[in-house]
Protein backbone atom coordinates (compact mmCIF):
# COMPACT_ATOMS: atom_id res chain seq x y z
CA UNK A 1 0.00 0.00 0.00
CA UNK A 2 1.66 3.09 -1.39
CA UNK A 3 0.94 6.51 0.34
CA UNK A 4 2.33 10.59 -0.08
CA UNK A 5 3.61 11.04 3.62
CA UNK A 6 5.34 14.17 3.28
CA UNK A 7 5.84 16.66 0.02
CA UNK A 8 8.28 15.76 -2.56
CA UNK A 9 10.91 18.00 -2.02
CA UNK A 10 11.70 18.66 -5.51
CA UNK A 11 8.28 19.85 -6.09
CA UNK A 12 9.15 21.92 -2.86
CA UNK A 13 11.64 24.14 -4.57
CA UNK A 14 9.64 24.34 -7.69
CA UNK A 15 6.56 25.73 -6.29
CA UNK A 16 8.27 28.21 -3.41
CA UNK A 17 9.59 29.78 -6.90
CA UNK A 18 6.64 31.31 -7.51
CA UNK A 19 6.66 33.41 -4.26
CA UNK A 20 2.07 32.24 -4.16
CA UNK A 21 -0.16 34.89 -1.82
CA UNK A 22 -2.00 31.75 -0.49
CA UNK A 23 -2.13 30.63 3.23
CA UNK A 24 -0.19 27.63 5.14
CA UNK A 25 -3.28 25.47 4.46
CA UNK A 26 -3.94 26.31 0.68
CA UNK A 27 -0.15 26.23 -0.11
CA UNK A 28 -0.64 22.64 1.62
CA UNK A 29 -3.53 21.76 -0.41
CA UNK A 30 -1.89 23.22 -3.78
CA UNK A 31 1.20 20.44 -3.11
CA UNK A 32 -1.08 17.64 -1.83
CA UNK A 33 -2.78 17.95 -5.26
CA UNK A 34 0.17 18.08 -7.47
CA UNK A 35 2.13 15.23 -5.87
CA UNK A 36 -1.36 12.97 -5.79
CA UNK A 37 -2.33 14.14 -9.19
CA UNK A 38 1.61 12.31 -10.19
CA UNK A 39 1.14 9.72 -8.44
CA UNK A 40 -2.19 8.10 -9.07
CA UNK A 41 -2.75 5.91 -11.38
CA UNK A 42 -6.08 5.67 -13.79
CA UNK A 43 -8.68 8.37 -13.09
CA UNK A 44 -7.51 10.88 -10.97
CA UNK A 45 -11.19 12.41 -9.53
CA UNK A 46 -10.39 14.55 -6.33
CA UNK A 47 -11.76 11.75 -4.02
CA UNK A 48 -8.87 9.13 -4.91
CA UNK A 49 -6.43 11.73 -5.17
CA UNK A 50 -7.84 12.59 -1.39
CA UNK A 51 -7.01 8.55 -0.42
CA UNK A 52 -3.48 8.45 -1.38
CA UNK A 53 -2.31 10.94 1.03
CA UNK A 54 -1.46 9.59 4.42
CA UNK A 55 -3.00 12.18 6.67
CA UNK A 56 -5.83 13.83 4.30
CA UNK A 57 -8.15 15.90 5.77
CA UNK A 58 -11.59 15.10 4.70
CA UNK A 59 -12.71 15.51 1.29
CA UNK A 60 -15.13 18.30 1.51
CA UNK A 61 -12.16 20.68 2.54
CA UNK A 62 -10.09 19.43 -0.27
CA UNK A 63 -13.31 20.21 -2.60
CA UNK A 64 -13.97 23.35 -1.39
CA UNK A 65 -10.44 24.96 -1.93
CA UNK A 66 -11.19 24.55 -5.47
CA UNK A 67 -14.61 25.93 -5.22
CA UNK A 68 -15.06 28.10 -2.26
CA UNK A 69 -11.89 28.89 -0.89
CA UNK A 70 -10.33 32.47 -1.24
CA UNK A 71 -7.78 32.78 -3.35
CA UNK A 72 -6.92 34.33 -6.25
CA UNK A 73 -6.60 32.20 -9.26
CA UNK A 74 -5.55 35.39 -11.43
CA UNK A 75 -2.61 36.52 -8.95
CA UNK A 76 -1.67 32.57 -9.37
CA UNK A 77 -1.44 32.63 -13.09
CA UNK A 78 0.91 35.84 -13.36
CA UNK A 79 2.99 34.91 -11.27
CA UNK A 80 3.45 31.51 -12.64
CA UNK A 81 3.92 33.55 -16.18
CA UNK A 82 6.65 35.49 -15.04
CA UNK A 83 8.57 32.86 -13.25
CA UNK A 84 8.23 30.43 -16.29
CA UNK A 85 8.64 33.12 -19.06
CA UNK A 86 12.00 34.03 -16.68
CA UNK A 87 13.05 30.61 -16.76
CA UNK A 88 12.75 29.58 -20.74
CA UNK A 89 14.28 33.19 -21.45
CA UNK A 90 17.39 32.14 -18.93
CA UNK A 91 18.19 29.60 -22.12
CA UNK A 92 19.78 32.70 -23.58
CA UNK A 93 22.06 33.04 -20.69
CA UNK A 94 24.61 31.08 -22.03
CA UNK A 95 24.45 31.22 -25.00
CA UNK A 96 26.47 33.32 -27.76
CA UNK A 97 23.55 33.63 -30.31
CA UNK A 98 20.20 34.81 -28.96
CA UNK A 99 18.22 32.14 -29.33
CA UNK A 100 14.12 33.14 -30.36
CA UNK A 101 11.55 32.30 -28.16
CA UNK A 102 8.47 30.36 -29.77
CA UNK A 103 5.03 30.90 -28.41
CA UNK A 104 2.59 28.32 -29.91
CA UNK A 105 -1.61 28.26 -29.44
CA UNK A 106 -3.85 25.79 -30.02
CA UNK A 107 -7.07 24.39 -28.45
CA UNK A 108 -8.34 21.25 -27.78
CA UNK A 109 -11.42 19.27 -26.57
CA UNK A 110 -11.71 16.80 -23.16
CA UNK A 111 -14.84 14.71 -23.70
CA UNK A 112 -17.21 13.91 -21.20
CA UNK A 113 -20.38 11.42 -20.87
CA UNK A 114 -23.46 13.24 -22.09
CA UNK A 115 -25.00 12.20 -18.74
CA UNK A 116 -22.56 14.99 -16.83
CA UNK A 117 -25.07 17.77 -16.84
CA UNK A 118 -24.27 19.42 -13.28
CA UNK A 119 -20.83 20.56 -14.59
CA UNK A 120 -21.29 23.80 -15.67
CA UNK A 121 -18.91 24.08 -18.13
CA UNK A 122 -19.78 21.49 -20.24
CA UNK A 123 -21.89 21.73 -23.28
CA UNK A 124 -21.90 20.61 -27.06
CA UNK A 125 -18.74 21.76 -28.97
CA UNK A 126 -18.44 21.12 -32.66
CA UNK A 127 -15.26 18.42 -33.17
CA UNK A 128 -12.32 21.18 -34.87
CA UNK A 129 -10.43 18.05 -34.94
CA UNK A 130 -11.91 15.80 -37.61
CA UNK A 131 -13.53 18.93 -39.17
CA UNK A 132 -17.58 17.41 -38.81
CA UNK A 133 -19.86 16.38 -36.22
CA UNK A 134 -20.49 17.51 -32.54
CA UNK A 135 -18.42 16.33 -29.12
CA UNK A 136 -19.93 16.84 -25.60
CA UNK A 137 -17.81 18.19 -23.18
CA UNK A 138 -15.31 20.83 -22.51
CA UNK A 139 -12.93 22.61 -25.00
CA UNK A 140 -10.34 24.62 -23.67
CA UNK A 141 -7.31 26.78 -25.04
CA UNK A 142 -3.56 25.91 -24.37
CA UNK A 143 -0.41 28.12 -24.75
CA UNK A 144 2.81 26.96 -24.69
CA UNK A 145 6.35 28.52 -24.78
CA UNK A 146 9.98 27.48 -25.83
CA UNK A 147 13.47 28.55 -26.23
CA UNK A 148 15.68 26.23 -27.36
CA UNK A 149 15.55 23.44 -24.97
CA UNK A 150 13.48 24.69 -22.34
CA UNK A 151 10.06 24.17 -23.32
CA UNK A 152 6.71 24.49 -21.08
CA UNK A 153 3.06 25.06 -21.27
CA UNK A 154 2.48 28.47 -19.48
CA UNK A 155 -1.44 28.83 -19.24
CA UNK A 156 -4.22 26.73 -20.06
CA UNK A 157 -7.93 28.85 -20.39
CA UNK A 158 -11.53 27.37 -20.43
CA UNK A 159 -13.25 27.95 -24.00
CA UNK A 160 -17.16 28.47 -23.58
CA UNK A 161 -19.56 28.89 -25.83
CA UNK A 162 -22.25 31.65 -25.89
CA UNK A 163 -25.24 29.85 -24.90
CA UNK A 164 -23.31 28.13 -22.22
CA UNK A 165 -22.65 31.38 -20.91
CA UNK A 166 -26.54 32.36 -20.68
CA UNK A 167 -26.93 29.04 -18.84
CA UNK A 168 -24.62 30.02 -15.89
CA UNK A 169 -25.72 33.42 -15.63
CA UNK A 170 -29.31 32.35 -15.59
CA UNK A 171 -28.70 31.47 -11.47
CA UNK A 172 -26.10 34.14 -10.71
CA UNK A 173 -26.31 37.92 -9.74
CA UNK A 174 -25.57 41.11 -11.93
CA UNK A 175 -22.67 41.16 -9.57
CA UNK A 176 -21.29 37.50 -10.20
CA UNK A 177 -22.05 36.72 -13.92
CA UNK A 178 -19.30 35.59 -16.73
CA UNK A 179 -18.64 37.70 -19.70
CA UNK A 180 -18.51 35.16 -23.24
CA UNK A 181 -15.45 35.39 -24.75
CA UNK A 182 -14.63 34.03 -27.98
CA UNK A 183 -11.29 32.28 -28.39
CA UNK A 184 -9.61 35.18 -30.15
CA UNK A 185 -10.27 37.78 -27.14
CA UNK A 186 -9.24 34.70 -24.81
CA UNK A 187 -5.98 34.19 -27.09
CA UNK A 188 -5.66 38.19 -27.28
CA UNK A 189 -5.91 38.22 -23.31
CA UNK A 190 -3.04 35.89 -22.63
CA UNK A 191 -0.91 37.46 -25.51
CA UNK A 192 -1.27 41.02 -23.10
CA UNK A 193 -0.79 38.95 -19.71
CA UNK A 194 2.82 37.70 -21.30
CA UNK A 195 4.03 40.85 -23.39
CA UNK A 196 5.29 42.97 -20.28
CA UNK A 197 7.29 39.31 -19.02
CA UNK A 198 9.37 38.74 -22.14
CA UNK A 199 12.71 40.23 -22.97
CA UNK A 200 12.80 43.22 -25.51
CA UNK A 201 15.75 42.23 -27.25
CA UNK A 202 14.99 38.72 -28.01
CA UNK A 203 13.09 37.75 -31.39
CA UNK A 204 9.34 36.74 -30.47
CA UNK A 205 7.09 33.65 -33.13
CA UNK A 206 3.68 33.36 -32.46
CA UNK A 207 2.87 30.23 -33.92
CA UNK A 208 -0.47 28.98 -34.70
CA UNK A 209 -2.65 26.85 -37.29
CA UNK A 210 -5.25 27.83 -39.77
CA UNK A 211 -8.02 27.63 -37.56
CA UNK A 212 -6.62 30.99 -35.62
CA UNK A 213 -4.55 32.77 -38.58
CA UNK A 214 -7.36 35.42 -38.79
CA UNK A 215 -6.60 39.14 -40.08
CA UNK A 216 -7.00 40.09 -36.36
CA UNK A 217 -4.50 37.78 -34.82
CA UNK A 218 -1.96 38.21 -36.96
CA UNK A 219 -2.24 42.28 -37.25
CA UNK A 220 -1.98 41.97 -33.08
CA UNK A 221 1.13 40.04 -33.02
CA UNK A 222 2.85 42.76 -35.31
CA UNK A 223 1.74 45.28 -33.80
CA UNK A 224 3.83 43.88 -30.66
CA UNK A 225 6.87 43.59 -33.13
CA UNK A 226 6.35 40.01 -32.94
CA UNK A 227 6.70 37.38 -36.05
CA UNK A 228 3.55 35.28 -36.92
CA UNK A 229 4.48 31.12 -38.34
CA UNK A 230 1.18 29.65 -39.01
CA UNK A 231 -0.77 27.36 -41.52
CA UNK A 232 -3.46 28.92 -43.99
CA UNK A 233 -6.44 27.25 -45.59
CA UNK A 234 -6.47 26.90 -49.10
CA UNK A 235 -9.25 29.04 -49.74
CA UNK A 236 -7.21 32.31 -48.38
CA UNK A 237 -6.75 35.30 -50.65
CA UNK A 238 -3.05 35.78 -51.68
CA UNK A 239 -1.84 38.67 -53.71
CA UNK A 240 1.48 37.66 -55.15
CA UNK A 241 3.92 40.44 -55.58
CA UNK A 242 4.38 42.48 -58.96
CA UNK A 243 0.91 41.29 -59.67
CA UNK A 244 -2.43 42.93 -59.11
CA UNK A 245 -4.46 40.25 -58.91
CA UNK A 246 -5.99 38.45 -55.73
CA UNK A 247 -6.39 34.57 -55.70
CA UNK A 248 -7.22 31.87 -53.29
CA UNK A 249 -4.04 29.94 -52.53
CA UNK A 250 -4.99 26.67 -53.90
CA UNK A 251 -5.35 28.61 -57.58
CA UNK A 252 -1.55 30.05 -57.04
CA UNK A 253 -0.75 26.19 -55.99
CA UNK A 254 -2.49 25.32 -59.25
CA UNK A 255 -0.78 27.60 -61.61
CA UNK A 256 2.72 27.05 -60.31
CA UNK A 257 4.08 24.60 -62.31
CA UNK A 258 6.32 21.30 -60.90
CA UNK A 259 9.79 22.74 -61.58
CA UNK A 260 8.93 25.25 -59.39
CA UNK A 261 8.79 23.49 -57.02
CA UNK A 262 12.05 22.90 -54.84
CA UNK A 263 13.06 19.34 -52.79
CA UNK A 264 14.19 20.66 -49.18
CA UNK A 265 14.85 18.76 -46.18
CA UNK A 266 12.50 19.88 -43.18
CA UNK A 267 14.36 18.78 -39.49
CA UNK A 268 12.54 17.73 -36.66
CA UNK A 269 14.05 17.09 -33.19
CA UNK A 270 15.14 13.76 -34.06
CA UNK A 271 14.74 13.01 -38.17
CA UNK A 272 13.96 15.17 -41.08
CA UNK A 273 11.49 14.74 -43.66
CA UNK A 274 11.43 15.97 -47.85
CA UNK A 275 8.95 18.75 -49.15
CA UNK A 276 8.86 20.18 -52.27
CA UNK A 277 7.83 23.42 -51.63
CA UNK A 278 7.41 26.92 -53.45
CA UNK A 279 8.42 30.35 -51.66
CA UNK A 280 5.98 33.18 -52.91
CA UNK A 281 6.07 36.50 -51.43
CA UNK A 282 3.07 38.98 -51.23
CA UNK A 283 -0.21 39.96 -49.61
CA UNK A 284 -2.73 38.45 -47.70
CA UNK A 285 -6.12 40.14 -47.91
CA UNK A 286 -6.74 42.98 -44.95
CA UNK A 287 -3.08 42.67 -43.89
CA UNK A 288 -0.49 45.52 -45.27
CA UNK A 289 2.54 43.56 -44.28
CA UNK A 290 4.27 41.81 -46.73
CA UNK A 291 4.56 37.72 -45.71
CA UNK A 292 5.98 34.88 -47.40
CA UNK A 293 3.94 32.13 -48.36
CA UNK A 294 5.42 28.23 -48.68
CA UNK A 295 3.48 26.14 -50.70
CA UNK A 296 4.41 22.50 -49.09
CA UNK A 297 3.93 19.13 -51.16
CA UNK A 298 4.63 15.37 -49.72
CA UNK A 299 5.69 14.59 -52.93
CA UNK A 300 5.92 16.69 -56.42
CA UNK A 301 2.79 14.96 -57.50
CA UNK A 302 0.47 15.68 -54.52
CA UNK A 303 -3.05 17.32 -55.29
CA UNK A 304 -3.74 18.39 -51.92
CA UNK A 305 -0.79 21.05 -50.64
CA UNK A 306 -0.36 22.55 -47.01
CA UNK A 307 -0.01 25.91 -46.80
CA UNK A 308 2.23 28.23 -44.22
CA UNK A 309 2.89 32.06 -44.07
CA UNK A 310 6.05 33.73 -41.83
CA UNK A 311 6.01 37.61 -41.83
CA UNK A 312 9.31 37.31 -41.26
CA UNK A 313 10.74 37.66 -45.18
CA UNK A 314 14.62 36.61 -44.01
CA UNK A 315 13.16 32.70 -43.33
CA UNK A 316 14.42 30.25 -46.06
CA UNK A 317 11.72 27.02 -46.74
CA UNK A 318 13.69 24.77 -44.43
CA UNK A 319 14.43 27.25 -41.79
CA UNK A 320 10.35 28.37 -41.62
CA UNK A 321 9.15 25.16 -41.85
CA UNK A 322 11.37 23.87 -39.14
CA UNK A 323 10.22 26.99 -36.83
CA UNK A 324 6.75 26.18 -37.46
CA UNK A 325 7.22 22.50 -36.30
CA UNK A 326 8.40 23.46 -32.73
CA UNK A 327 3.87 23.93 -32.64
CA UNK A 328 4.14 20.25 -32.20
CA UNK A 329 4.68 20.89 -28.11
CA UNK A 330 1.31 21.89 -27.68
CA UNK A 331 0.25 18.35 -29.29
CA UNK A 332 2.65 16.43 -26.47
CA UNK A 333 1.39 18.89 -23.89
CA UNK A 334 -2.64 17.69 -24.77
CA UNK A 335 -1.23 14.03 -24.57
CA UNK A 336 0.02 13.96 -20.96
CA UNK A 337 -2.76 16.83 -19.80
CA UNK A 338 -5.64 14.33 -20.98
CA UNK A 339 -3.91 10.44 -20.38
CA UNK A 340 -1.56 11.40 -17.77
CA UNK A 341 -2.71 14.38 -15.41
CA UNK A 342 -6.48 13.52 -15.84
CA UNK A 343 -7.44 16.95 -17.16
CA UNK A 344 -11.39 15.71 -17.92
CA UNK A 345 -11.93 13.84 -14.37
CA UNK A 346 -12.79 16.88 -12.57
CA UNK A 347 -15.76 16.08 -10.68
CA UNK A 348 -16.22 19.78 -9.45
CA UNK A 349 -19.37 21.88 -10.77
CA UNK A 350 -18.97 24.92 -10.58
CA UNK A 351 -17.12 27.32 -13.14
CA UNK A 352 -14.42 28.65 -10.93
CA UNK A 353 -13.50 25.41 -9.01
CA UNK A 354 -13.30 24.13 -12.81
CA UNK A 355 -10.81 26.90 -14.00
CA UNK A 356 -8.61 26.61 -10.71
CA UNK A 357 -8.12 23.07 -11.09
CA UNK A 358 -7.33 23.56 -14.98
CA UNK A 359 -4.65 25.58 -13.50
CA UNK A 360 -3.12 23.18 -11.32
CA UNK A 361 -3.23 20.42 -14.14
CA UNK A 362 -0.93 23.03 -16.11
CA UNK A 363 0.94 23.63 -13.33
CA UNK A 364 1.85 20.63 -12.71
CA UNK A 365 2.36 19.74 -16.32
CA UNK A 366 4.69 22.81 -16.44
CA UNK A 367 6.22 20.95 -13.02
CA UNK A 368 7.37 17.98 -15.36
CA UNK A 369 8.99 20.31 -18.10
CA UNK A 370 10.69 22.30 -15.55
CA UNK A 371 12.16 19.03 -13.66
CA UNK A 372 13.19 17.38 -17.00
CA UNK A 373 15.45 20.25 -17.61
CA UNK A 374 16.57 21.19 -13.89
CA UNK A 375 17.38 17.43 -13.13
CA UNK A 376 21.22 16.49 -13.81
CA UNK A 377 20.01 13.20 -15.37
CA UNK A 378 21.02 12.53 -18.84
CA UNK A 379 18.35 9.06 -18.49
CA UNK A 380 15.65 11.95 -18.46
CA UNK A 381 14.61 12.11 -22.27
CA UNK A 382 10.44 12.15 -21.96
CA UNK A 383 8.02 13.53 -19.22
CA UNK A 384 6.81 9.82 -18.72
CA UNK A 385 10.20 9.11 -17.16
CA UNK A 386 9.91 12.25 -14.85
CA UNK A 387 6.80 11.26 -13.87
CA UNK A 388 8.59 7.71 -12.82
CA UNK A 389 11.60 9.23 -11.33
CA UNK A 390 8.92 11.50 -8.91
CA UNK A 391 6.83 8.61 -8.10
CA UNK A 392 10.56 7.09 -6.93
CA UNK A 393 11.13 10.03 -4.90
CA UNK A 394 7.96 9.43 -3.40
CA UNK A 395 7.72 5.76 -2.60
CA UNK A 396 11.24 5.95 -1.20
CA UNK A 397 10.19 8.66 1.45
CA UNK A 398 7.24 5.95 1.85
CA UNK A 399 9.06 3.29 3.01
CA UNK A 400 11.53 5.65 4.97
CA UNK A 401 8.59 6.52 6.80
CA UNK A 402 7.69 3.17 7.46
CA UNK A 403 11.31 1.88 8.32
CA UNK A 404 11.12 4.94 11.21
CA UNK A 405 7.68 3.54 12.47
CA UNK A 406 8.93 0.22 12.63
CA UNK A 407 12.04 0.92 14.71
CA UNK A 408 10.09 3.45 17.03
CA UNK A 409 7.33 0.90 17.73
CA UNK A 410 9.47 -1.99 17.45
CA UNK A 411 7.30 -4.48 15.54
CA UNK A 412 6.77 -4.19 11.66
CA UNK A 413 3.16 -5.26 12.41
CA UNK A 414 2.78 -2.57 14.88
CA UNK A 415 4.06 -0.55 12.22
CA UNK A 416 2.00 -1.45 9.76
CA UNK A 417 -1.73 -1.16 12.17
CA UNK A 418 -0.68 2.51 12.61
CA UNK A 419 -0.43 2.89 8.92
CA UNK A 420 -3.37 0.87 8.35
CA UNK A 421 -5.05 3.21 11.22
CA UNK A 422 -3.95 6.52 9.92
CA UNK A 423 -4.86 5.12 6.31
CA UNK A 424 -8.38 4.34 7.46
Amino acid sequence: MFKIVAPTQTLLKFINGFHLNLSEPQMRHVIQFMDALLACEGTKTIAKLNRLILDATDQSAFTDFFTYSPWSNDHLRKQVQRFLINWVAAENKSSFLQKPIYISIDDSKNEKPTSSLHFEVTDWFFNTTEGRGYFYGVSFINVHISCGQRSTPITLRLYLRQSTVRRINRHRGKNNRIPFKSKYTIVKEILTELAPYLPKDVPVYILFDSWYASAKLIKLCRRRGWHVICALKQNRKFTKKGTNKSRQLRKHAHYTRNRDFKPIMVKSSDSSTRYWVNQQRGYLNDITDEVSIFISKRHPKDRGPEYFMTTDLSLSPPDGLSRYGRRWAVEVDHLYLKIRLGLGDFRLRYYEGITRYFDLVCLTLAYLNWRRVEESNSELKTLSDVIALHRQDQQSTFLRYFGEQTLKLGSVDLAIADLLKKAA
